[in-house]
């Protein structure tokens, strides 16, 4: 009895041995299947990564591609309304002139045979006229800004002074003298407040004093240009540069 039990214990002990070997290789080949397949899932994860990666960078090159074209075109049209604005103050100062010359022209009285007896009218307009030949024929700026001083000392109570005053202004904001060539826009606004040139003058003190970064202030002389002169050319000016600050 004692033989029979040994040999069922060496037998159980043999297939549980046997049992134990044989799963060994199954466990084994399971596992690397599965370190195989973790492997290949973070490869292709890697490869995402990378792909959206690179996508990013080339959707943020165009973007700042396109933000740079933005700001040129940005600029150019910055310079154009420039250019524009310039073309404008240009051709309304060629336009008040031709208006200034018919208006002397017809004021202007006959002068006397008699050489001694010239009336002063007739010299006043020749020294405006000559100081505006200095602007637009012989282009001599500063021999111009001399000239108009001149003028209005010389004639302190002629019909031109105002116009003379307003050029002056021109010409020395041109020379980038912008607090002289306020003070001579100003003057003009306020001892000739019935002058052809008010409301212009009103409109330059206002770029003066926007390009000063005194912007309350330029408010204010646009508009009161559009307040005291809505119909005038300097009035859809000032709109603009309302609109704009």
């Amino acid at each position: 009895m004692k033989k029979v039990n040994l040999n069922v214990a060496i037998f159980m002990a043999t297939f549980l041995s046997t049992s134990s070997f044989a799963a060994a290789p199954v466990n084994d080949v399971t596992t690397a299947k599965g370190n195989k397949e973790i492997v290949q899932q973070l490869d292709e994860l890697s490869r995402l990564l990378e792909n959206r990666n690179r996508i990013q960078i080339r959707f943020q090159n165009q973007l700042d591609e396109l933000s740079r074209e933005v700001s040129q075109i940005t600029g150019n049209l910055e310079l154009f309304n420039h250019k524009i604005d310039q073309i404008e103050n240009r051709q309304r100062n060629l336009y008040q002139l031709i208006d200034e010359q018919k208006n002397a022209v017809a004021k202007s009285p006959v002068k006397e045979n008699n050489a001694n007896s010239a009336p002063v009218a007739v010299d006043e307009k020749a020294a405006y006229q000559s100081a505006v030949d200095l602007v637009l024929v012989d282009k001599d700026y500063q021999q111009a800004i001399t000239a108009f001083e001149a003028f209005v000392i010389d004639h302190p109570d002629s019909s031109l002074i105002a116009n003379a005053q307003y050029w002056l202004g021109q010409l020395l904001y041109k020379e980038k003298k912008r607090d002289e060539a306020r003070n001579a826009f100003l003057t003009v606004t306020e001892k000739y407040p019935d002058s052809s040139k008010r409301p212009d003058s009103l409109f330059k003190i206002g770029i003066i004093d926007e390009y000063l970064g005194k912007k309350a202030s330029a408010k204010t002389f646009y508009e009161k240009v559009l307040k005291e002169y809505p119909d005038s050319s300097a009035a859809g000016l000032a709109s603009k540069r309302l609109k704009a600050l």
